[in-house]
């Protein structure tokens, strides 16, 4: 009996593995999708051989393909019939502003597959304006004006430190006991600046 419940266990794990698109299914797909997208680049293409391939893919291709794929072939579908036919437009120009990139990518992309990853963001980006964490003004402001990068927290530090001259100015009176408090005081301050 246990021999026959494994066996049944088996063909019934084969079956389900055998309900999804083959590997062979899924890139035939992908190479259609790629053929038709390509399809609408070429200046040559007329829309009626546009419109043949898109529906080719939707009505045979689709299977196994992401979402986004699918929505985008039923756009395009819709785009060709509704206006002339001509090919999306791709903006490559020079005035062409590129997507805006993750919000802690402060740097940009790599240009090559073997450059090292971006560092993690050192720029704070609210929805107007891009401001150092130290308060001070961003990076791109700085190169323009040819300021040297300030390190963290560099506009605190400052304070702290005209705090501390001018309590060593009134502790130039001879009393060590002022110059002890002068000390301490500048020590919370510092430390304040980087909580």
């Amino acid at each position: 009996m246990g021999l026959r419940a494994l066996a049944l266990f088996s063909l019934a794990s084969v079956a389900a593995l055998g309900c999804g698109p083959s590997l062979t299914t899924v890139r035939e797909g992908t190479i259609r999708f790629e053929h038709c997208y390509r399809m609408d680049l070429e200046p040559q293409a007329a829309p009626a051989q546009r419109r043949s391939c898109w529906q080719r893919w939707v009505g045979s291709y689709t299977l196994g393909q992401p979402r986004d794929r699918i929505d985008y072939a039923g756009r395009r579908l819709s785009a060709l019939d509704d206006s002339d036919g001509n090919a999306p437009e791709l903006a490559l120009g020079p005035d062409h502003r590129p997507e805006e990139r993750q919000f802690y990518l402060v740097v940009p992309g790599p240009t090559s597959v073997h450059a090292s990853p971006p560092p993690i963001a050192t720029v704070v980006q609210t929805s107007e304006t891009v401001e150092a964490p130290d308060g001070g003004a961003p990076p791109s402001e700085r190169a323009k004006t040819g300021e040297p990068k300030q390190p963290p927290a560099a506009s605190c530090a400052g304070s702290c430190q005209s705090a501390w001259q001018s309590c060593e100015a009134t502790c130039a009176t001879g009393k060590a006991r002022e110059c002890d408090a002068c000390k301490s005081a500048y020590s919370r301050c510092m430390r304040g600046c980087f909580e």
